[in-house]
């Protein structure tokens, strides 16, 4: 599929990103008065952070990122694995209780470090073997934000108390990190994958910041504050690497920002995205269930021993 089509495509649908663009294009209207936000508060803190992350209305959001990968060994520097770029979209809803809730799809492509290209065949500089390359296909994940803290599908319950967010503001921006820690089940059992599992338990961290003009979150004008985003998270071999029970963990680092949507990417990005998935950039369900890096592996390879 060409650019050209996927962008006349994307405009025939048109509920994907034309809502996005309104409501980030208002950033660019002067508004009669601004909210001025105690960002201590509970419930405006929680307000702030819906209209950062997402939106505060019934629409679509789009975020693009891109970073590097870096793998570390017990011993050593970190060493240099490749590159990643990619883009999420959320449907966010206002639940008209106080809450709003992501449906998030994110798909993303791993890149040669030098050459930025997509890499199908990875030399892995730790085994010194190839690796075939898988590429994510992440979600739907569900995610309701409420002013007690996150409600995830795996811990459906909320928060008994209201939490006051850990807001920095500074010279006109506000910054807010989130920060998890997770070990589950892995979901490939080491005796049937044992280069693919890397253990019984998958581990995994994340730090991740968005920053915004305040003027925008205080903007009433405004459902979707523009946003940029950093972040580093800690994760166990991803399954396609084949490192096994290989002691270690991959480090991510990425940055990005919110935007209208996809028209406001370049066409090569575009072009990358279409290889990969191309109902991505204009069905509102890409894939027909539930993705990650885990189900595909297992439902696209055969063990190796």
């Amino acid at each position: 599929m060409s650019v050209v089509n996927a962008l006349n495509r994307r405009a025939a649908i048109g509920t994907l990103a034309v809502s996005a663009v309104s409501s980030l294009a208002s950033t660019k209207s002067n508004a009669k008065s601004l909210e001025k936000i105690d960002f201590t508060n509970p419930d405006q803190g929680h307000r702030a952070n819906v209209k950062l992350k997402g939106s505060l209305g019934n629409e679509w959001v789009w975020r693009h990122y891109w970073g590097d990968v870096l793998a570390v060994l017990p011993e050593g520097a970190p060493i240099p694995m490749f590159k990643f770029m990619g883009l999420i979209k959320a449907k966010w809803t206002d639940n008209e209780d106080g809450t709003h809730t992501e449906l998030l799809y994110d798909t993303s492509s791993f890149l040669h470090r030098d050459t930025e290209e997509i890499l199908d065949v990875f030399a892995n500089p730790i085994t010194e073997k190839k690796n075939d390359v898988i590429h994510v296909w992440d979600g739907p994940t569900t995610t309701t934000l409420t002013r007690n803290g996150p409600v995830y599908p795996w811990t459906p319950t909320p928060p008994a108390d209201p939490v006051i967010l850990p807001w920095q503001v500074v010279d006109g921006h506000a910054w807010l990190t989130e920060q998890a820690v997770f070990e589950r089940t892995h979901p490939l059992k080491p005796e049937e994958w044992p280069l693919a599992s890397s253990g019984e338990n998958t581990v995994s961290s994340i730090n991740l910041t968005l920053s915004g003009r305040v003027e925008d979150i205080e903007n009433p004008d405004i459902l979707s504050a523009p946003h940029d985003m950093n972040w580093v998270s800690m994760r166990s071999w991803l399954p396609w690497l084949l490192m096994g029970k290989r002691p270690g963990l991959l480090m991510t680092r990425g940055i990005g920002r919110k935007i209208s949507g996809p028209e406001a990417l370049p066409a090569k990005i575009l072009e990358i995205i279409e290889r990969q998935q191309p109902n991505y950039l204009t069905s509102e369900a890409p894939w027909d269930k539930p993705m990650n890096s885990w189900q595909r592996y297992a439902e696209t390879r055969q063990p190796i021993k």
